[in-house]
């Protein structure tokens, strides 16, 4: 022990004579960190995260599109399934989607249709396609045999704000 009670080496007075360990003595010949420094961390910072944010919105649009895509495949799905069902000679009224006409021609007259429900609350934020179906009549014969079909081409279009493409899908009805 030296004098004042302290142990040499851990502890020295300062010149205000406060007592001063070694940790607090090894920073005052360090200086702080300068704004040029503080400025370079942030730039070197933004440089980093800008790019990694900008892909991680770009990947959550681009998984909402996959999934309205995906929807909107099931749909025409269903409504190749529906068109088969009655089969070749179904007609009948062309009002809205529901409808299973298979006349010659483009059909419904109101092809509206809900693809994605974004709100509950307000519909205008829905994503609402056109869904037509186009019959085109085809037949071909082969030696000994006939057949009649028609064919029938189910295509959804997105409305001309939303930046997708058309989706088509094609199948033959047999006779």
């Amino acid at each position: 022990m030296s004098r004042g009670g302290l142990k040499k080496g851990r502890w020295r007075r300062s010149p205000r004579g406060m007592a001063v360990g070694a940790a607090a003595r090894g920073v005052r010949g360090k200086r702080g960190v300068s704004v040029i420094e503080v400025l370079i961390s942030v730039v070197v910072l933004a440089i980093i995260v800008v790019p990694v944010f900008n892909s991680l919105v770009a990947g959550r649009v681009l998984t909402s599109h996959r999934g309205e895509k995906r929807m909107a495949l099931r749909l025409m799905e269903r409504k190749i399934e529906q068109l088969m069902q009655p089969g070749y000679a179904s007609g009948g009224s062309d009002d809205d989607i529901s409808s299973v006409n298979l006349d010659p021609g483009t059909h419904p007259i109101d092809p509206s249709i809900v693809v994605s429900t974004r709100s509950l609350v307000d519909m205008s934020d829905d994503l609402v396609g056109e869904l037509t179906w186009t019959v085109t009549p085809v037949a071909w014969s082969s030696p000994g045999d006939s057949v009649r079909a028609k064919m029938t081409e189910v295509k959804l279009r997105w409305p001309s704000d939303a930046p997708r493409d058309s989706l088509t899908l094609t199948t033959l009805i047999g006779s």
